[in-house]
């Protein structure tokens, strides 16, 4: 395990100096994290697919967090009065344990002191991490949304991490004496065995299918504000493969019948809306079976979302 700093030749894109600030890039306005600043949105990227490793899936998430960068970097700013640093990367070997130990520490650290972490993936086992740090910061009266085509609770084994990163916190609230409150929105029928849904009745997921949302997406927004209104914390997870292979080929799992960009787009709105979240990732970007950049470019403007006031 290692870090990286911020990375200036990451972070460049065009200059439109004839408009003055209302020309800016995100590359423009963008600072170095310094410790014991507040009220600021901070990306931290965790270079890891050593859960997608030990499971024997496509490898290439690692690569995720500069590749996502390079995209937002050039994205005009279209708000104001935001202060956005990056961390650096948390860049992850096959001591994953050790890498996420560090995680906590780090997105702790940051959340103690009045910010808002953007982690970007890696793996789903980023998940993990981000929820420890977030729960021990908000241990009352939270909750975990995560906008994915799986459940991703599926009991570890010795060899495998992936797809497990919710029973890991559900054990770990028991553990805890804490309530493990978490929806999944997007699910696929097709992308979860028979076992994982009772699973997920046995752990009281709340769950909403990906066919629903199809069918009633206002209906379907009704119930998430329904949900939201129980919680004063909010932790979200964007695993990217909750969209359609033809939006995002370039994940970890590709999905058939999965969300569109729009329907996320408006999820992440009303969820951001409420100002009750507290920390927000993306995961399973895979660059190696990217096409023109495409996954890269949509889980951007995914964050993008969330950079907004």
């Amino acid at each position: 395990m290692q870090l990286t700093p911020f990375d200036t030749t990451i972070w460049t894109g065009r200059f439109d100096t004839e408009d003055g600030e209302l020309g800016n890039r995100i590359h423009q306005i963008i600072t170095p994290f310094k410790d014991g600043v507040s009220n600021s949105k901070v990306i931290v990227g965790f270079c890891s697919e050593e859960g997608v490793n030990r499971n024997k899936g496509r490898l290439g998430a690692k690569e995720a967090p500069d590749t996502i960068r390079k995209v937002l970097a050039n994205l005009p700013v279209h708000f104001s009065n935001q202060s956005i640093s990056d961390f650096g990367n948390i860049i992850v070997d096959e001591n994953l344990e050790a890498g996420r130990d560090k995680q906590v520490e780090i997105v702790s650290t940051i959340l103690n002191q009045n910010n808002f972490p953007i982690v970007i993936g890696g793996g789903h086992e980023t998940a993990l991490g981000d929820y420890l740090a977030f729960i021990k910061n908000s241990p009352k009266n939270s909750a975990v949304i995560n906008i994915d085509a799986h459940f991703d609770i599926r009991i570890p084994t010795k060899n495998s991490t992936s797809g497990t990163p919710f029973y890991e916190m559900k054990k770990y609230c028991d553990q805890n004496n804490l309530a493990f409150n978490y929806l999944a929105i997007g699910i696929q029928e097709l992308g979860n065995t028979k076992a994982l849904f009772n699973r997920a009745d046995d752990m009281k997921v709340d769950y909403i299918l990906a066919d629903e949302i199809h069918a009633n997406f206002n209906r379907v927004l009704d119930e998430i504000k329904i949900y939201i209104e129980q919680f004063e914390n909010i932790y979200i997870t964007l695993d990217m493969d909750v969209f359609d292979v033809a939006y995002a080929p370039g994940v970890s799992a590709t999905t058939i019948n999965g969300l569109t960009p729009f329907q996320v787009k408006y999820i992440l709105k009303l969820l951001k809306k409420s100002n009750k979240v507290k920390i927000f990732d993306i995961v399973e970007v895979n660059p190696t079976f990217d096409r023109d950049n495409q996954t890269s470019k949509l889980a951007a403007h995914m964050i993008y979302e969330v950079l907004r006031d």
